[in-house]
């Protein structure tokens, strides 16, 4: 086996004081140190934070020039992702709109009951009005009755 060549614990470089008022956690004082040279995790051209450096800006037009239309006409020959996709698509439509149509009419069945419920009450209404009216039309009949007697 090879010999291991990273250096011993006591030489590396202990937490700023700076570092350690952030957390006062074991943990985070353990495994807090600077990347130095000296530091085995650290590498050439890192800037601390990740082993690739600075992030590189990618706008529109670097997406657009790593399109090329070779990639248009062999899509044929691409594996299915497409036909999963539209696969999925197709059935998420179904779904979606199997559930709406079921949810609507649920909504319709609801207002309908409702709207029955109305009706029976305005009919029983009506037919109270007519029965105090013909009440009203027994009584004057009998009055005027009374009166030509």
């Amino acid at each position: 086996m090879a010999a291991d060549t990273r250096e011993s614990q006591s030489s590396r470089p202990s937490p700023s004081p700076s570092d350690a008022s952030v957390s006062t956690g074991k943990t985070y004082d353990t495994f807090n140190y600077p990347a130095t040279a000296d530091n085995i995790n650290s590498l050439p051209g890192a800037n601390g934070k990740n082993s690739r450096g600075p992030p590189a800006s990618a706008g529109i037009t670097d997406a657009l020039k790593s399109i090329k239309i070779d990639d248009f006409k062999e899509v044929h020959k691409k594996p299915s992702p497409i036909f999963t996709a539209c696969s999925w698509a197709v059935g998420a439509f179904a779904f979606g709109s199997f559930a709406m149509h079921e949810y609507c009419q649920q909504k319709r069945r609801l207002e309908k009951a409702g709207i029955q419920r109305i009706n029976a009450a305005l009919d029983e209404k009506k037919i109270e009005l007519e029965k105090k009216q013909e009440e009203k039309r027994k009584a004057r009949r009998k009055a005027k009755e009374e009166a030509d007697r």
